[in-house]
This record gives C-alpha cells, structure tokens and sequence, in this order.
C-alpha cells in the first residue's frame, strides 16, 4: 500500500510540473536477486547470508529494531543587517539556499537498489547519485549530500536507507568528492581498499558501535526482509563519526566546473530528451526530460518512477553524465563480483537541457578527482544543479542499450 500510494502522488506530482511525455519500455522486470543474500549479523544469532557482511573476526555485529527518535526544532533563516536572507553556494550542486554547508564534509552512502527495496527513504535529498552494477546484474545507488546535519545540526529526523555493502570501485567513485563513506559491510574487495587507502568508513556491520546510527526499520523488515530493512539516520552518521574520530569537516571545493550564475549551457551534440540506460536484462533505467522544469526525471525496474519513501518525490536531476567503463568478472571470485575501472580514462556523454555532448573523463588515482573535458580536452563546464553519473560497461558504447533520445511510434 505505501509503495502504491507513493506511485499515485509522484504520477500527480510530476505531471502537475510538466511532463511532457512518457514512453513505456515494458513490463516491471524483477531481479533473481531480490533475495540479495548477504550478512548482517545480530547479537543474538546469525542469519545465513553471504559472506559479503559477516565480520572478519567471526563475531556478530549490533543490530536494532528501534522506534524512530523524536521530532527536531528547526532554525530561521539567517539574515543580514538589512532583513534579507542570507545564501550559500552548495559547492555538491553550484546551488544557493540557506544552509552554509560548505565547511561539512559529504557523505556518500550504498543504497540498496533491488525493486524490493525501493522507494528508498532519503534517497531524493542527494545532490549526486551514481549507479554503477553489481553482481546478478543489479545495481546499486552511491548517494553523495553535505546536508544532512538537519535544520538544528543534528540530523535526528534524516532517515536513509535500505543501506547495503560496498565494493571497490564505489569505494573509489566516493572519492572524487572527498566524502565519509557510509554502509553495511562490504566485499573482501571492497574491506581492501578501504584498509589499502586509509579511508573513514563507518561500517552498519563491522563497527561495535553501529547501535549508536543504525536500526532496522520495522515495517521494511516485515514486508521486504531482513537484509532489505538496516537504516541509518544524519544523527546516527554523526554519533559513529565521534565514537570512531573521523572528521566531519570539509575543505574542499566545487564537485564540478559549474556555469556562472545565471547562465546555463548550450550542447551542441544533438538532442537528449529521453536517456535510456539498458544495464542488463534486470536493470533497466529511464531519463525523461521536462522542458517546463529544466530537469530529468529517472524511471527504474521497468516504469516504475524513482520514489523517495519519506517525501513521495521522484528523483529528478538538472545534469546526467554518463561514464563510459571497462567492467569484467574477478578472476576466481565465486560470487561473480565484478570490477569497475573508475581510474585512468574513458569516454562518456554530458546531458542537460534536453542536449548531450560527448566527453572524455580521467582520473589519476583512487583518491583523485574526476576530471571531466569535451573531446578537444578543454575542462567542461556543467549547469547548476543536481548530478546523475551513470557508470556503464564500456562494452555497452554505441549499442542499443544506451540511447539519448529514444522515440517510440504509436
């Protein structure tokens, strides 16, 4: 009822906003992997999962079913001396509104994507979202936000989640922006590089402390499962990152080359009003453009809009990049893991306005940033405002499995 409830406004909603159309791709295709066995432990006992999340150490990690904590005082606006109301310039989405959430580190947090799963609670409050794949042909959600500190800096009422574990080349992806990772365990891979780099991350299952941020959310565990149901709020994020000393501040700079304000882009590529992202059989992904809201509204698992749980609003993006990467099976991995090369170069396309135009990115190390160019190698400058990066098999480059301006005749 609450999925098909929040399907109903997000219809309403998006095209009281202006959609002016929607193509259909088919039937809701249902991953084989909804079950997602992986492991997160209780103190009491140990479900049988993958190993993805049962701890090194053989023991069991926290777990809650708590209730929510209590609702938060919000603070006015800032204002200066003549009354008016004073702005900040999100350095995540070249944005203005009134928090100054410049000097907060971001968070990038694994959201569970299997259709099980969704609506995801938060998931509309990231200012960039990258999906890349996983094995069984899922993806999963990397969602990238400054602001969730909450109007009174707590975070307390900010819920997250389903929360899943991580794997390398997300690890790597989160880098770019300089953010304190957030998740529920990881692949062996994924603990690598983490321990290989010297990364913050603060774990829902290989922490002792993860009572203190993360709970099951009740409702999620009845009616998706357990592994579908850990949760974590803005509060909990903040409360781990104390207990475990990893800093909250930030220093660093714009996400991307933003436009000057009030100015927007021009691509001269060709027209991109309907992106269509065919990942594999299970995962398929639409990005309609509104030409009355600037934006692209995203479509998943079929037709389904992309819900957020908490608010019922679709996830819609000013700016869509696609990255173009190379992606095979790990040798010997029974699981049939996968690595993603998010290092080095490759080429790709930026999408806004309704346009694209082909790019190249790079970047030098793990830890670098993501340096995105046109073709003739000059630094790219992007409109303002949210950003979808889509991470795509390579081989997947000038197939029917990736088209910018799909049409569909009656």
């Amino acid at each position: 009822m609450r999925i098909l409830t929040l399907l109903l406004l997000s219809t309403l909603l998006f095209c009281t906003v202006g959609c002016d159309y929607i193509y259909g791709l088919g039937e809701d295709i249902t991953s084989p992997d909804e079950t997602d066995a992986e492991t997160i432990a209780t103190d009491e006992t140990t479900v049988e999962l993958s190993p993805d999340e049962t701890l090194p150490d053989g023991t069991s990690a926290p777990v809650d079913t708590g209730t929510l904590p209590p609702e938060e005082t919000t603070k006015a606006p800032e204002t200066d001396e003549q009354g008016q109301i004073i702005t900040y310039v999100d350095p995540l989405t070249g944005l203005r509104n009134t928090k100054n959430v410049s000097g907060v580190r971001p968070i990038s947090l694994i959201f569970d994507n299997v259709s099980i799963a969704a609506p995801q609670s938060g998931i509309s409050k990231m200012d960039i979202l990258i999906e890349t794949m996983v094995e069984g042909g899922i993806s999963r959600l990397v969602g990238i936000t400054n602001d969730y500190l909450g109007d009174d800096g707590k975070g307390t009422l900010d819920i997250y989640g389903p929360i899943r574990s991580t794997r390398p080349y997300m690890v790597s992806l989160s880098q770019a922006f300089g953010s304190l990772m957030v998740g529920a365990g990881g692949s062996p891979q994924g603990y690598e590089i983490i321990s290989k780099l010297g990364l913050n991350y603060v774990d829902g299952v290989n922490d002792r402390y993860a009572l203190q941020g993360f709970y099951r959310d009740v409702e999620r565990y009845k009616s998706d499962g357990y592994e579908h149901s850990l949760m974590v709020t803005g509060k909990g994020i903040t409360d781990l990152a104390a207990t475990n000393a990893f800093s909250i501040a930030s220093n660093t700079g714009n996400a991307f080359n933003f436009i000057e304000e009030g100015k927007q882009m021009y691509l001269s590529g060709g027209a991109a009003t309907h992106v269509i992202l065919k990942y594999s059989l299970y995962q398929q992904v639409q990005l309609v453009y509104s030409s009355s809201t600037g934006n692209y509204y995203r479509y998943q698992h079929g037709d389904v809009p992309h819900l957020d749980a908490e608010n019922g609003e679709q996830l819609n993006f000013r700016n869509v990049i696609i990255l173009f990467a190379q992606t095979n099976n790990i040798a010997g991995d029974t699981e049939g893991r996968l690595n993603v090369q998010t290092t080095g170069s490759g080429e790709g396309y930026y999408i806004s306005d309704g346009r694209y135009v082909p790019i190249r990115w790079s970047r030098a190390n793990d830890t670098a940033e993501l340096v995105i160019t046109g073709i003739g190698g000059e630094k790219l400058t992007i409109n303002r405002g949210k950003t979808f990066i889509s991470v795509v098999n390579s081989s997947l480059k000038g197939t029917s499995s990736v088209e910018l301006n799909f049409k569909v005749s009656n």
